[in-house]
């Protein structure tokens, strides 16, 4: 093979590394998802039995960050996450958010160390939104609601659950 082919080939295997990195890390700043606004259904004839509200773990990194209230309601036989109008957290690939055994998660090391349950990927980088909890998952032994990066396996933010019920 001559010389030039091997470059060439080396060059278009290298271009189309970096297109698909790039696309990862600045397709959701380019092309971020609409802002929703989901409500509960019947708020009013469910209960609320915990209640939260996100933190910026890591005040030094601009980049991951998270802020906002949260409920988890309780009615009609299912208990809902729901993610307040205030919420909102930095743009980035593959957030998923997860119902955690840990207490206090401020770092990576924190949410590795808990038992920790995937409800879903995040629908926004703001608004309200809503999330079914399995209903195998023991709600008594979640003591926080956290949102990470799947592609990066990076905390972008976390909030303490006052339970209420």
């Amino acid at each position: 093979m001559h010389k030039y082919q091997l470059s060439g080939i080396l060059g278009l295997i290298l271009g189309a590394a970096i297109g698909v990195a790039g696309t990862i890390l600045f397709y959701p700043f380019i092309f971020p998802p609409p802002v929703v606004n989901e409500q509960i259904v019947d708020a009013q004839l469910k209960d609320i039995i915990a209640s939260g509200h996100f933190i910026h773990p890591n005040p030094s990194d601009p980049v991951h960050w998270g802020k906002g209230s949260l409920f988890i309601y309780e009615g009609g036989n299912k208990l809902e996450v729901f993610l307040g109008s205030d919420f909102k957290v930095g743009p980035g690939p593959a957030y998923h958010v997860y119902l955690s055994t840990g207490k206090n998660i401020q770092s990576n090391a924190d949410f590795n160390a808990a038992n920790n349950t995937n409800i879903g990927q995040l629908k926004s980088f703001s608004g309200s939104q809503i999330y079914n909890v399995p209903s195998t998952l023991d709600l008594s032994a979640t003591n926080s609601v956290v949102v990470w990066c799947e592609a990066f396996n990076q905390l972008i933010t976390s909030a303490k659950l006052d339970k209420i019920k």
